[in-house]
């Protein structure tokens, strides 16, 4: 009799209503669970993203990564409520990883990740980087400076041993060949590692929705989608300028520049990063491959042939920051309308001392700054007073 009570007891709670909490708790564990409360009413609402989801259930969230490197396997990250039970883990394939949010000590091998720590207000959890060599956040430069951040190698010459006594909840790292990658060797040794395949997406907007991906391991999904929102916004604003031009008022753009060691002039798709950035900023890039969403390898000659005449040089290239030095490349380059006209430009204008290029880490997560950037070069009676983040015009000298 004792037994049946028991059972109906437990039945008759698993059949209340589900109620949502008021908010995400961002800080510390439950101390009371009950399963039927949802722990998540602020959930991410993926929009542009397509390397990432997540699914939602009372206590416990799944992310999914997907395409994280070429053939690469379906990565599977079970977010748990601080203070809430496990779920089953044979309810999961078995490389699937447990992690409570909100999460603790982290590690971002990465610097395309440290804006979205910056915006969530998350640097306070930040333990390790690879290197600070490259990095243009100022919170963390400060950081690694005050000891309060370790450097801890690339790739799979990581430093393991370093890294364990760091005692990080959650590193994340990106994948490209496992062979060569850090999450190999970090989850060999028994560390929680999430892949970040934000370099695997195309659109720009679809890049910056991954602040959505490190706000679901600290519950601050409330944050991230209204830090996203005003970026859609404003990206959705400087397209809707340049959506108004007619053909003959967008000019055409030429990408890139020569690279003498791999005997080819890679120009962007039109499918790509670059390539749907220079057509919502109203230009035309020349040579691009329609509906590709690489980047193909042209002879010298090609472009010479197809480029020259190109109304604005995007010359996008280390260590060029003015005409002189892009000249000293090849000579060639002379020859090129945009070259004669002054409209070249680099998008270096924001670099740290050992060439670390912001354009790189705030502009990936920030893409309506790089859009306006490019109206402004593209369509400057639209912009006139504009202050450019990334890119710089370049001199003669």
């Amino acid at each position: 009799m004792k037994t049946k009570l028991l059972i109906f007891l437990w039945l008759s709670l698993c059949l209340l209503p589900v109620v949502a909490q008021d908010y995400n708790l961002t800080d510390g564990c439950l101390s009371d669970f009950s399963p039927n409360i949802d722990y998540f009413p602020q959930k991410a609402e993926i929009v542009h993203a397509r390397r990432f989801s997540v699914e939602y259930f009372n206590h416990y969230k799944v992310v999914s990564v997907s395409d994280a490197f070429d053939g690469a396997p379906d990565y599977r990250y079970v977010l748990v409520q601080c203070g809430a039970p496990m779920p089953p883990a044979e309810d999961f394939a078995p490389d699937t990883q447990f992690i409570e949010a909100p999460a603790g000590k982290l590690i971002t091998l990465s610097t395309t990740q440290l804006p979205a720590l910056s915006q969530l207000d998350l640097l306070d959890h930040l333990v390790g980087v690879d290197s600070g060599f490259y990095i243009n956040t100022p919170e963390v430069i400060e950081m690694i400076a005050a000891g309060q951040v370790a450097e801890i190698g690339f790739g799979a010459e990581i430093n393991i041993e370093k890294t364990l006594e760091l005692e990080p909840d959650l590193v994340m790292t990106y994948g490209f060949n496992p062979a060569t990658d850090a999450h190999p060797v970090l989850l060999e040794a028994g560390v929680f590692t999430a892949l970040d395949a934000s370099w695997r997406e195309h659109s720009p907007l679809a890049r910056a929705e991954w602040l959505k991906f490190t706000a679901l391991f600290y519950n601050q999904e409330a944050a991230a989608n209204a830090i996203y929102a005003e970026v859609v916004e404003e990206y959705e604003a400087a397209r809707a300028l340049a959506s108004e031009l007619t053909d003959r008022e967008r000019p055409t753009v030429l990408t890139n520049t020569f690279l003498g060691y791999a005997d080819a002039w890679f120009i962007p798709g039109a499918d790509t990063y670059i390539g749907q950035l220079i057509h919502d900023a109203g230009g035309d890039l020349l040579l691009a491959e329609e509906g590709s969403a690489a980047s193909q390898g042209l002879s010298f000659e090609a472009v010479y042939d197809g480029g020259l005449e190109a109304d604005i040089w995007l010359v996008e290239t280390f260590g060029v920051y003015s005409a002189a030095d892009l000249l000293a490349l090849d000579s060639r380059f002379a020859d090129f309308a945009a070259f004669a006209n002054g409209n070249i430009w680099n998008n270096n204008r924001d670099e740290n001392a050992n060439g670390g290029n912001n354009y790189y880490e705030w502009g990936v997560t920030n893409p309506h700054l790089v859009l306006a950037d490019l109206l402004a070069i593209f369509q400057p009676e639209l912009r006139p007073e504009h202050d450019f983040a990334f890119y710089t015009q370049l001199t003669a000298e």
